[in-house]
């Protein structure tokens, strides 16, 4: 019995322990919840908060996580309540954090260590947990809320387990996702993930998404390795100053991350203390500090030494200056130790006084400095006297010419007190313009006039030499005494080239022919040495003919057997070979002797033109090299391309000077510009395709120039003017970046000349480059719209994979036109040429389009009331001749995706030129627009032009609701454009139309008129069908964005049909009565039999539906 009581008061005790312990275990769940409940109302603190809850953890983990868990349960599913769901889900995070690292403490205080983000860690275990809550990988809500509580979630925790292999890729795909605030935490969160392979593809996909913050983030969160740094790079070209600023502050951040980029990318970088936004200079100066205390040892000439300042000269010089503005001390320093009293040591000679980097750093420096400062530094005997040696050295050591202009830069920039440094200055002028080395042009440079602010020797050489006798590049008046200085430099100049000239005269190959001593009794020099170099060329093409015709002997010799004729016929074949090989060495020989001379005489002549103000009618020494030097070498036989277009730069420097030799030469120039459509053929070699351009870009510049500086004068009539214009405008697709810059130039100055000319008789061909222009204005160079939220989504999926997306780029096929494509075997034989090619790529592509964008944004503001009808004339254009074809979206197999592409968006264009017009001018515009919709409807759709009708409804001018009317009867979608009905507000819905508004016409009119126009094009010079062709047929499906606009408007693409029929005929007003009496009207057959639908299953015949205008 003692037993058994004592057993059961055992099991008595067992099950009161048992049953408090689990009390004890719901009270702290309790307690842990009722805290949180109170911390997240405001009633605790977290000073009283975190004791309380540190107390359960010690208890119990899993009470506090169950607690966590439950409130973050609530949190997500209570995400549409926005701001206070996402302050809640940040506090919950909070305590996570607050928590772990007391632990930590605590940990830390008895001796253990606890890494962060293990196992154990609180932060981790509540991040399994939202991982779940969000749907795992693949797997996401459909609600947008709800996505981005849990995206907030996950990004906010990941720092506490940086290796959490889910959370990374849960990150990714929220970084792919269709709301930008989602992609932009995604890309935060992925900061503070370990990097990899996949988190470096979706950070640099991240840096080209259309949203600001989203750029921003992704360019903050980037660790700059070998796969983020070009798309860093790319971004110093961004919009948005806080971007280009973030760039910088990333960089500071890593210093050691220069060793990433090239020395062109840190020139690059470093000319961004030059940037016009503040917030970028700061950026900018913060990590170049960095770069020079930790990898340059404090020096800012080290750092210039790391950068590339030869390959583009421009770059070079802003860096440069730059950091001679950043460092002044430094710079001042090292520009004592170079012009100053005192030589540097022996040791440092070749260091110091050579180096390329150290010469342009001090040049800048003292261009930096005040007139008494650069004064006290320079030593000019020493100066002029580093200026000799610098020439001497010139053509034997790398970048010697670089360096010698460096040093003739600063000469050019103090000023002389004595005359013996006077005279030595002059000595070394005319020594630099008969000695130093010839600056070869780039074609490229020509085509795209990227040399404009160079100065080369010869420039330096004229401008030491003007100010040695007096003349400034400032301004002058144009007095007796300047006149005289000016003349007195010219004649210097020429005596220089006449002394150049002389060899020329007297020798080089002998007499061959009697007219050659006529041309070279005449005074053309270098005649004997072209003649002499035109047989030698002639011989050369014998020979060569002459080795084909004994190949084919000794092929059919050996075929018939012959050896012994076959062997005689080698003898020959070598003989002609030696011979071959004798002429092609005196060829290089001569031309190079020729010229040499010629392109130092004409790289005189230019330097003269540009920087003389002297007067040609009083300056007989500068304008005789015209007909003296320039027009007989233009005439030599046998010229290079070189020296042909330095003689074409010359002739046009003399007809911006002078309105006589601009018209003398104005048939010239147009023969010059025109020849583009013979030369700029795909199917010429591709050195005479780059002459040709060469040519025409001189020639281009020049007739604008002339149109504008002799046209207010008198002396170019309002015809040349006008030509001069047809010229620029009809130049080929290929070749249209070459006119850009000079056709803006025209319409900024003779824009009221086409105004006028137009008002009496259209000018169809200027009217067209308005078009084409502004076309170019809005080109789109990849996909659709980044607004696409349908598309968006499933595009930058794939986008995540690619890991060159420049590239991609370049590997697209490129042909004559977006129209024209090369087929896939031309496409490979030619892929070498292409590569070579000077066709526009994209960064080309993209500046030109920024000009435009600024020309166009400044046309509509220019004094008189031309401006705002050229901008309406070019829309207008667009739609009339065919170019608004470009617009179309087409699905196109893209680097192996199917993407919808296009040459331009329509919406934004009508945008941009509706909002800066009038209602009149604006009413322009909604009727070409609404004619588009009527010659071809279904075209219509796919350039969104209903969608852009759509934009700008509210600001509808009046008329339009008349417009509407009758583009429905003339046979436009009626289901497109019946809802812009009644979205016109109602004052404007009856307003009239303004006087002397045209109508619509029918779609055959509509078609035969663009026809008509193409005919008047094609005949003034223009290849309409290459910028944009006839006919294009519209596809079978629908864009994606498409079907989503339309399902959010609430008529899905099957119905289209049914509610264009329930729509009914919108009647046009009486007002109107103009209307086609030829438009077809719908009538209903009451015998035909109406659609049925698709049975699944078995079912019972139905009546059919009546439509809704036959119920009554």
């Amino acid at each position: 019995l003692k037993l058994y009581i004592h057993s059961a008061r055992a099991v008595t005790r067992g099950v009161h322990w048992r049953a408090a312990a689990m009390a004890s275990r719901q009270g702290d769940a309790t307690t842990a919840l009722h805290v949180l409940e109170q911390h997240i109302a405001g009633e605790v603190t977290e000073a009283n908060a975190l004791p309380q809850l540190l107390h359960c953890y010690h208890r119990d983990p899993r009470l506090v996580l169950a607690a966590l868990s439950e409130k973050i349960n609530s949190v997500v599913a209570n995400a549409d309540t926005g701001s206070v769901a996402t302050q809640t889900g940040q506090l919950l995070v909070n305590v996570a954090k607050l928590l772990d690292e007391r632990l930590a403490e605590e940990a830390a205080a008895q001796g253990k260590e606890q890494k962060p983000g293990s196992a154990k860690s609180l932060s981790r275990s509540l991040l399994d947990h939202v991982l779940l809550l969000t749907g795992g990988k693949n797997r996401a809500a459909k609600e947008n809320s709800v996505r981005s509580q849990g995206c907030s979630l996950v990004a906010a925790l990941v720092p506490s387990a940086p290796d959490h292999p889910t959370a990374r890729d849960k990150l990714v795909e929220f970084s792919m996702d269709k709301m930008p605030g989602i992609r932009e935490t995604a890309v935060r969160g992925l900061g503070s993930i370990n990097a990899t392979p996949a988190v470096e593809q979706a950070i640099v996909a991240r840096c080209t998404d259309p949203f600001t913050a989203v750029r921003f983030s992704a360019v903050r969160s980037a660790i700059v390795t070998g796969a983020t740094a070009p798309a860093l790079l790319k971004r110093l070209d961004d919009i948005e100053a806080c971007v280009r600023a973030q760039i910088y502050y990333t960089l500071a951040k890593q210093p050691e991350s220069m060793q990433e980029f090239g020395p062109a990318a840190l020139a690059r970088l470093v000319v961004g203390l030059l940037d016009r936004s503040g917030q970028v200079r700061q950026g900018a100066g913060l990590a170049v500090d960095a770069w020079c205390k930790r990898l340059c040892g404090g020096s800012a000439l080290l750092l210039l030494s790391r950068c590339d300042v030869t390959s583009d000269e421009a770059l070079g010089d802003a860096a440069a200056a730059a950091l001679a503005a950043r460092f002044p001390e430094e710079g001042a320093d090292l520009a004592q130790r170079l012009f100053g009293g005192s030589r540097p040591q022996r040791g440092d000679q070749a260091t110091i006084a050579d180096g390329l980097h150290a010469t342009l750093l001090a040049r800048h420096a003292l261009a930096a400095m005040s007139d008494e400062d650069r004064d006290e530094i320079v030593d000019i005997p020493i100066l002029l006297q580093r200026a000799t040696e610098a020439l001497g050295k010139a053509s034997s050591r790398p970048n010697g010419a670089l360096i010698l202009r460096q040093y003739l830069h600063i000469v050019l920039s103090v000023d002389f007190c004595d005359e013996a440094s006077r005279r030595r200055a002059e000595r070394l002028a005319e020594a630099v313009l008969m000695r130093a080395p010839i600056d070869h042009q780039n074609s490229n440079d020509l085509i795209m006039n990227n040399n404009g602010n160079r100065y080369s020797s010869a420039d330096l050489g004229i401008l030491i030499l003007r100010k040695c006798i007096g003349l400034s590049r400032g301004f002058q008046a144009r007095t007796a005494k300047h006149q005289a200085l000016e003349a007195q430099c010219s004649t210097r100049a020429v005596l220089l080239v006449s002394d150049l000239c002389q060899p020329l005269q007297g020798g080089g190959g002998g007499q061959t022919s009697s007219e050659g001593e006529e041309d070279d009794g005449e005074g053309h020099f270098a005649t004997r040495l072209s003649f002499r170099l035109q047989e030698i060329n002639n011989a050369i093409e014998d020979r060569k003919h002459q080795q084909k015709a004994l190949a084919e002997q000794k092929r059919k010799a050996v075929a018939n057997e012959e050896f012994i004729q076959a062997q005689k016929i080698k003898e020959v074949a070598n003989k002609t070979n030696i011979e071959l090989a004798a002429l092609t060495k005196e060829q290089g020989s001569l031309q190079a002797e020729r010229d040499t001379i010629l392109l130092r005489v004409l790289a005189i002549l230019r330097a003269l033109l540009k920087w003389s103000q002297s007067d040609l009618q009083k300056d007989p020494a500068q304008s005789g090299t015209l007909d003296q030097i320039l027009r007989p070498v233009v005439s030599l036989p046998a010229l290079s391309d070189e020296v042909e277009i330095a003689t074409i730069s010359a002739i046009c420097l003399f007809c911006s000077r002078d309105g006589e030799s601009a018209r003398g030469h104005w048939c010239l120039l147009l023969e010059l510009l025109r020849s583009l459509r013979q030369d700029d053929e795909p199917s010429q070699p591709l050195s005479k395709r780059r002459h040709s351009r060469a040519r025409a870009a001189i020639a281009a510049r020049t007739l604008a120039d002339c149109a504008l500086v002799h046209g207010s004068r008198g002396a170019l009539d309002r015809e040349e003017i006008v030509s001069a214009a047809h010229a620029l405008a009809a130049v080929p697709f290929p070749s249209r970046h070459i006119v850009v810059e000079s056709l803006c130039s025209w319409f900024f100055g003779l824009g009221h000349v086409f105004f006028e000319e137009h008002l009496r008789e259209p000018v169809l061909e200027v009217q067209w480059a308005l078009g084409w222009m502004l076309v170019e204005a809005f080109k789109q160079q990849g996909f659709a719209d980044a607004d696409d939220d349908g598309d968006d989504a499933a595009s930058t999926t794939k986008a995540v994979g690619v890991a060159n997306s420049a590239a991609a780029t370049k590997a697209r096929s490129r042909g004559a036109s977006w129209v024209t494509r090369p087929p896939p075997m031309q496409m490979l034989e030619d892929r070498d040429e292409a590569a070579a090619d000077d066709e526009e790529d994209s960064a080309q592509s993209m500046a030109t389009a920024a000009r435009l964008m600024q020309f166009f944004n400044l046309l509509p503001k220019l004094p008189g009331k031309h401006s705002a009808p050229m901008l309406s004339l070019a829309v207008e254009s667009i739609a009339e001749s065919g170019l608004w074809r470009r617009a179309v979206l087409l699905p196109q197999v893209v680097g192996g995706k199917a993407r919808w592409v296009r040459g331009f968006s329509w919406p934004q264009l009508f945008h941009f030129a509706h909002d800066r017009l009038s209602p009149e001018m604006c009413f322009r515009l909604w009727r070409c627009s609404l004619q588009l919709c009527v010659a071809d409807p279904a075209l219509a759709n796919f350039a969104e032009v209903p969608f852009a009708l759509a934009e700008m409804v509210k600001e509808a001018p009046p008329g339009a609701a008349d417009l509407l009317r009758e583009a429905v009867a003339l046979g436009a979608d009626a289901a497109a454009l019946h809802p812009l009905l009644a979205r016109i507000p109602p004052e404007q819905r009856e307003a009239p139309p303004p006087q002397g508004a045209t109508h619509l016409v029918a779609q055959a009119q509509a078609r035969a008129a663009e026809r008509e126009r193409r005919a008047v094009l094609a005949e003034q010079g223009v290849d309409i069908d290459t910028w944009a062709p006839a006919e294009v047929q519209a596809p079978d499906i629908l864009p994606p964005h498409h079907r989503m606009k339309m399902g959010k408007a609430g008529a899905a693409p099957k119905k289209r049909a049914a509610n264009a029929e329930n729509a009914g005929p919108i009647v046009p007003p009486s007002t109107w009565s103009a209307i086609n009496a030829q438009v077809p009207q719908e009538q209903e057959d009451p015998k035909q039999e109406p659609k049925r639908r698709r049975c699944v299953g078995k079912t019972k015949d139905v009546e059919p539906r009546l439509p809704l205008r036959n119920i009554r």
